[in-house]
């Protein structure tokens, strides 16, 4: 088991240069032609930022473990109850860092965007959840439905795709506006995202299993 927590630490670590690859285009087009008031009010949307870019980063690696790494475990004998284990570490460790360093931003830049960061944290982790069970059934779906996999992954990335377009194309000041007010939606909102995210995690959960007990090596 400890070999297998080293993996899914090792996997989720080789991952991170993803999210930060995402977050820097959104962080540079966001400050181009920005002033030096946007600017500020860019630093305390840049959590909001990371987060967008940990979310599509976790759909993505979630969608390529489930179609990749997990027959190549098995290939190489590892069992299926710790690689279940071992999968739902790794998410639980990458929306972690995630939260934490944007709730770490939030504490030292001060301001009424970093305040609804903060008292949003149980909201920001039901939306991760779901997205990261979301990417882990679309990686499900692949092994019966290809195709209905295919036109989910391009709905989702097509969603994410068009919500940093759109944050971005406004500059700093629209960004921090927008993000004040999804805060707010999401305060109002902390009980039904809680459903959603166990919901979707129950789901995934049950999907993952009963594949990973009908699953062959294949080579």
């Amino acid at each position: 088991m400890k070999r297998n927590l080293r993996f899914w630490t090792r996997y989720t670590w080789e991952g991170m240069p993803a999210v930060l690859i995402v977050l820097a285009i959104l962080l540079v087009l966001s400050a181009i032609g920005a002033s030096r008031l946007e600017l500020t009010a860019l630093a305390a949307t840049a959590p909001a930022y990371l987060l967008l870019a940990a979310g599509l980063t976790i759909v993505m690696l979630n969608y390529g473990t489930q179609v990749v790494y997990i027959p190549l475990l098995i290939s190489m004998g590892e069992t299926r109850r710790n690689i279940f284990l071992g999968y739902h570490f790794h998410r639980i460790l990458i929306i972690a860092v995630a939260v934490g360093i944007s709730a770490l931003i939030w504490a030292l830049v001060p301001g009424e965007i970093s305040r609804l960061g903060l008292s949003n944290i149980p909201s920001i982790l039901a939306i991760l959840v779901a997205a990261s069970s979301l990417g882990s059934i679309m990686g499900t779906i692949y092994f019966k439905w290809k195709w209905v996999a295919t036109v989910l992954l391009v709905v989702v990335f097509g969603t994410f795709g068009g919500v940093g377009g759109f944050s971005v194309a406004g500059g700093g000041e629209d960004v921090a506006q927008l993000v004040e007010k999804a805060a707010q939606f999401l305060a109002e909102f902390p009980w039904w995202l809680a459903l959603v995210a166990v919901v979707a995690l129950g789901a995934d959960a049950a999907f993952q299993w009963l594949l990973l007990r009908k699953q062959e090596v294949r080579l």
